[in-house]
């Protein structure tokens, strides 16, 4: 079953220009189908309930049919659509938005979670008057948060989603059933007009290796390849990565003086876990291309390198590879870039 019924390259052109692209029918029309069955038999089951977004249902966490290979199906189309560097690309949301009868016809816009670099809208039972509006060209400034509510509080009350998009230029997609939206979700404004009664399947990518869900097929399995090679006695020649599910590190300081009393990091959906200033210094330098071993040459003599790795990769901070990160598809990446 094929996912998309387009040709990518018929559309890169036009995404590079304007940072966007709409597909008029773009959806294979078995997947469509699919997904209708998907929303009619599974939505209330897959809820995810600790998500839910006021005005709308539950977003549901959706399930590619067991034959579908979502790197070919996913990774392949969108890197080439967008540019993405295949070799780190990462599927880090999955969902489908069901919305209220009473939804708000007139929503603020947001912006979506950092690790949503380039978000695919797949549109699958839209009602007529119902409108994706979308602010590619204005105020595109990155949401470094893991949720929109997060930028949302963070932002002073002239420059709310609401203030700034009056001077923004907007652009209205009258998407029908069958349609695709693809664009730079973590930095462009967007809502849904009239949206009551609508399903939207979203597809979410990243090319920074950056699943804080952990809803990226692979990254449990990394979890557990990380898990076994703790238990090996040799960590030297593993390459350090960023948890995909790392969220953020905090650094708290006493008033008295300033001191600094704690660095935390926190895992999307966890808690938080302490670091010492050693260990956060050296998270700061992991980059996924440098060994255990070739990281302790570049150290001070007191830090104890693989001691470090250990411990943050035991708390799931740090994970564990055993070539440097994206090398298995150096080579597909770039050919697709070429």
């Amino acid at each position: 079953m094929n996912v998309f019924a387009f040709d990518p390259a018929d559309h890169r052109e036009t995404f590079e220009r304007q940072g966007w692209v709409y597909i008029p029918g773009g959806i294979d029309p078995e997947f469509h189908e699919y997904v209708r069955r998907y929303i009619a038999d599974s939505f209330d089951d897959t809820r995810i309930a600790s998500r839910a977004i006021p005005g709308k249902k539950e977003q549901s966490l959706f399930d590619l049919p067991a034959d579908v290979d979502h790197e070919r199906e996913l990774f392949d189309p969108l890197c080439r659509l967008t540019g993405l560097e295949r070799s780190t690309m990462t599927l880090s949301e999955r969902h489908i938005n069901g919305y209220d009868s009473a939804a708000d016809p007139e929503p603020a816009p947001h912006k979506d979670r950092y690790a949503s670099q380039i978000s695919v809208g797949l549109s699958i039972d839209i009602p007529a008057g119902s409108q994706l509006v979308i602010y590619p060209y204005d105020h595109l400034e990155l949401n470094p948060f893991n949720t929109a509510a997060d930028l949302y509080d963070s932002l002073p009350a002239h420059e709310k989603p609401e203030v700034v998009v009056r001077s923004a230029r907007e652009v209205v997609i009258d998407d029908r059933p069958g349609d695709v939206v693809v664009f730079h979700g973590n930095c462009t404004w967007h809502l849904r007009r009239n949206s009551a009664d609508s399903y939207n399947l979203y597809f979410k990518f990243n090319d920074f290796d950056c699943d804080p869900l952990g809803e990226d097929p692979a990254t449990p399995a990394r979890r557990e390849a990380t898990l076994a090679a703790l238990g090996s006695s040799e960590i030297g020649e593993l390459y350090p990565v960023l948890s995909r599910r790392l969220d953020s590190v905090a650094r708290a300081h006493a008033r008295h003086e300033w001191w600094e009393t704690s660095v935390r990091a926190k895992l999307w959906g966890g808690d938080e876990a302490p670091l010492t200033s050693a260990q956060f210094r050296l998270l700061q330098t992991v980059d996924g291309v440098r060994d255990v071993d070739t990281l302790a040459e570049a150290g001070t003599p007191d830090d104890d390198v693989a001691v470090a790795v250990r411990a943050m990769a035991e708390i799931g901070v740090l994970d564990l590879l055993r070539a440097p990160l994206g090398a298995q598809l150096s080579a597909v990446g770039a050919e697709q870039r070429g």
